[in-house]
């Protein structure tokens, strides 16, 4: 009743919108939804180098309050810090960026990789995850270097350098490896070093062995592979590094400017992805952009570079909930009319559909998946994994999973047979039923 009441009155006040501050109109929503547990996290809105707003809310996944200060998982914006880790050892005189991998790890079979291609994901590797599950158990994390040995035994086909963009988080793991090989230090150490205590970024840590999880010290041998993920920081302390991206505390401008350029592919094309960071690039838009997605969690450093322009954001626990809260903030930052976004909810299906959908299909997308019925639900298995994820309906051929913001669509023929699976509304990702 409490959030109905505070929706309703909400709404009276939104309609004479232009008598508010916008960022009161964005602290009433993001109080709305984390109250009704759509958000927790923080926000940071910055413009021309001054902080307009920044506040955090709802609890993290140990039930404790958010606050400004505290650390949360920003997944793959750490490709970002990779990034510039390896082009302050190309300003450094240390390495270029027509370095090959082999003259790094000459025992991996992709000769023709050049440390350029694995920043712009040209590259041309294949995941490495196929190999890992078929010659180990998947079910276990391995480092860096533990990988390397596995590619380099089974080598793995690639495709031609720079043929196509094609992203695959492996090209970090590697660059976070030659990291490691060129500086002689351990890559939560050179960054932690070179990035975030240079520039005051207090509350921003690589994970390393030596932290304990649960209360439970890890041993040497265990550790997630760095340099795609792993990163914990806050909104502030990634503000703090955006701003320091247009200045030379960190690297000269030479040097990062190739980060935020297009990629020439070999038909010649353009691909959108500079060094870590999607681009997009109009007459009036100069944008660069980096996403990182978790387990229900989302994180995303935003930069508008023709106007000094910041939108930070970070979910901990509510993930699968960007998209409506993203849009209301954006919007209203915007001046643009906007909804508050509303849980998602479980549609009523006749579960005796479901026998239409169960099967396997193949898309260059998402390779080949397998949907499963179990105990009256449905379940998406990607291969080779073993593991398995609910799909819960939200329409008869609708589905999303409850702890992401993936949502997917049985697509049917002229006849209401079915066709294939992709993404929602996107059936140029769907792939044809087996």
């Amino acid at each position: 009743m409490k959030n109905t009441f505070l929706f309703f009155i909400f709404l009276i006040v939104s309609t004479n919108s232009y008598c508010q501050e916008w960022t009161t109109q964005i602290d009433s929503v993001l109080t709305i939804v984390s109250d009704n547990q759509l958000f927790d996290g923080q926000v940071l809105i910055a413009e021309n180098g001054t902080i307009r707003f920044h506040k955090a809310y709802g609890t993290n996944e140990d039930g404790k309050q958010i606050k400004k200060n505290t650390s949360l998982g920003i997944s793959s914006v750490s490709k970002a810090f990779t990034a510039v880790s390896i082009l302050m050892l190309v300003d450094r005189g240390h390495l270029n960026l027509t370095s090959k991998l082999t003259d790094y790890y000459p025992e991996l079979p992709y000769k023709d990789v050049t440390i350029e291609s694995l920043l712009n994901m040209t590259s041309g590797l294949p995941r490495f995850q196929p190999t890992i599950a078929t010659y180990l158990d998947s079910t276990k994390v391995y480092t860096s270097n533990e990988i390397i040995k596995l590619v380099a035994k089974y080598k793995p086909d690639n495709i031609i350098r720079g043929e196509k963009f094609g992203y695959n988080g492996d090209n970090y793991i590697l660059l976070a490896a030659i990291v490691e090989k060129v500086s002689g230090e351990p890559f939560a150490t050179f960054v932690k070093q070179n990035i975030f205590e240079p520039i005051g970024m207090a509350n921003s840590f690589v994970y390393n062995r030596e932290q304990a999880i649960n209360g439970k010290p890890l041993s040497a041998s265990f550790g997630p592979p760095l340099g795609d993920s792993h990163i914990h920081s806050t909104a502030y302390d990634l503000y703090l590094f955006d701003q320091a991206l247009y200045t030379n505390q960190l690297l000269s401008q030479k040097t990062l400017k190739k980060s935020f350029e297009m990629t020439p592919l070999n038909d010649g094309s353009l691909s959108n992805y500079g060094f870590a960071w999607r681009l997009n690039k109009t007459e009036d838009v100069n944008e660069a952009y980096i996403v990182g997605d978790g387990e229900n969690k989302r994180s995303s450093l935003q930069r508008y570079m023709n106007n000094k322009k910041t939108f930070i954001y970070l979910h901990d626990i509510s993930g699968s909930n960007w998209k409506g809260v993203y849009g209301a903030v954006r919007n209203i930052w915007e001046g643009k009319p906007f909804e508050i976004p509303e849980k998602r909810t479980v549609y009523d299906i006749d579960t005796s559909l479901y026998k239409n959908y169960v099967g396997s299909y193949l898309s260059k997308a998402f390779g080949l998946l397998h949907i499963t019925e179990e105990d009256n639900k449905l379940y998406l298995r990607p291969d080779p994994i073993d593991g398995k994820e609910e799909l819960v309906p939200s329409s008869n051929t609708t589905f999303y999973f409850a702890e992401q913001a993936l949502e997917w669509e049985f697509f049917l023929d002229e006849n209401g047979n079915v066709k294939g699976l992709g993404l929602k509304g996107k059936p140029e990702t769907m792939g044809l039923k087996q």
